[in-house]
């Protein structure tokens, strides 16, 4: 099982706390009918019990009921819920008063809520707790961490970190092989920085921590450059254990002062918002667009010999390859499946149907699919094959911070395609502008950019004249 964020899940737990408050204004309203005889009316109750649930929450955050370490607790928990809800009720009764309520069913409704509140509340953090206690024994929140180096900072990190819970170490990583020992401060040493990135391909690493020290400039600056592509939160430890520190580029690591050098651009709630948006879309489109779909399925099926559908190995998240889904535009024995070539307009390679399909962008539609299987994203940078090239040289080596793009899912559009940087890319400026584009967007991203990049799509880019 895949290690759990806990901003994710006190953010879950905060919104199943109102919606469970909202359904006890539900059945207060029920227990007021069986008191007073009469229903007290829906309205006023709606947005009063919208009140009271948005106030008891806010109150549990303010006193910070929804923190870990007292999320273990159920008789913690109870205290802690006593004072939100009574500021609750006494917010449902002053909303009342506000609104001339005075039938005797309004008047029992507060306090109907407030003890059908505390119950549902108290039922739901009695499972909670020792689901999360579960979880704590079993690791399911700690932060993997990696470190880069070898030395004393290195080792007073980790003796710092050794006793707190929410930290695991897989490793220290050091490219002086022949001068380091195989285990420091008791953890292995796992390997070289290039060791490091492969393994990160393989397990998700959460923070890799460089520790050197400030005087080895050139050094960390060769360590960041090499990690610049990791998809994980990137810090450095060095000479600030006695200082005191502040601001935004600076942070901690448990007990440990770090400088963050850069953060990981999904995660928490960023990455659960995207993932929702992406599944939700995505399976709407397919049901929607099936009937297109069999279409161009069938099409293809009548003009030319061979599968359907085109799987191609393209890189993608974390640098992981992975198969991209695509409507087989081309005849099937010239097909180029590691993007040896190019797709050139008039490319006597792709077949009748093949050339509109790829003109309306219909060939892209199978990656739906992708982003369903977790290997894509609707928005992102476009994934690219091992061995696509710009000027007869590979990507990764005509753009250093080409690696960069892979910090986040491919998309199935994306900036760079928005601003027309699509299609064959014949240059060296050409791959340099779509990286550029990539790179804004990830250090931009938000819910909203990404449904204008769709929208732009949908309007601008199918017919583009970049599309062949």
């Amino acid at each position: 099982m895949k290690s759990i964020s806990a901003p994710v899940v006190t953010g879950i737990l905060r919104l199943t706390d109102f919606l469970l408050l909202l359904a006890g204004g539900w059945f207060a309203s029920r227990l007021a009918v069986l008191m007073a005889g009469q229903y007290p009316g829906r309205a006023p109750l709606l947005l009063v019990t919208l009140v009271g649930a948005a106030v008891c929450c806010a109150s549990l955050a303010s006193a910070k009921a929804y923190t870990l370490e007292r999320l273990r607790s159920v008789p913690l928990q109870i205290r802690l819920a006593l004072k939100p809800l009574i500021v609750a009720t006494g917010s449902l009764i002053a909303c009342l008063f506000l609104l001339n309520a005075e039938s005797f069913a309004l008047r029992v409704w507060p306090f109907a809520w407030a003890m059908i509140g505390a119950v549902l509340l108290l039922v739901s953090r009695c499972g909670l707790s020792a689901l999360i206690r579960r979880w704590i024994a079993t690791g399911q929140f700690s932060r993997k961490i990696a470190i880069v180096g070898v030395n004393d900072f290195s080792r007073e990190f980790i003796e710092r970190l050794r006793d707190e819970d929410g930290f695991k170490i897989v490793g220290v990583f050091d490219d002086r092989q022949s001068r380091v020992p195989p285990v420091h401060a008791g953890i292995e040493v796992r390997g070289t920085v290039a060791d490091l990135l492969a393994r990160s391909r393989e397990e998700n690493i959460d923070v890799i921590v460089v520790a050197l020290p400030l005087s080895a400039v050139d050094r960390i600056a060769h360590i960041l450059e090499q990690l610049a592509s990791m998809v994980g939160d990137v810090c450095l430890t060095t000479d600030l254990a006695g200082l005191k520190y502040s601001g935004h580029q600076f942070g901690g690591v448990g007990a440990n002062p770090i400088i963050s050098i850069k953060e990981s651009p999904m995660k928490d709630w960023r990455a659960a918002k995207k993932a929702c948006f992406d599944l939700t879309v995505a399976a709407l489109a397919l049901v929607l667009l099936s009937p297109v779909l069999a279409l161009v399925a069938l099409a293809i099926r009548l003009d030319s010999n061979g599968p359907i559908l085109f799987r191609q190995p393209r890189l993608g998240f974390n640098n992981r390859m992975f198969l991209c889904y695509k409507f087989r535009s081309m005849h099937q024995d010239m097909t180029d499946l590691m993007a040896d070539r190019q797709t050139t307009r008039d490319d006597p390679r792709v077949t009748r149907v093949g050339k509109w399909i790829r003109k309306l962008s219909l060939d892209e539609l199978p990656q739906l699919l992708n982003v369903l299987n977790g290997t894509m994203s609707l928005v992102g940078p476009r994934p690219h094959a091992p061995n696509t090239k710009a000027a007869d040289r590979l990507f990764t080596d005509v753009v250093r911070q080409y690696a960069v793009r892979h910090r986040v899912k491919p998309g199935i559009t994306g900036w760079a395609q928005v601003n027309g940087w699509r299609g064959e890319t014949r240059t060296v400026e050409e791959i340099e502008n779509r990286v550029k584009c990539d790179l804004f967007y990830i250090d931009n991203w938000s819910l909203g950019f990404d449904m204008k990049i769709m929208i732009v799509t949908v309007l601008r880019e199918i017919g583009s004249r970049h599309a062949f």
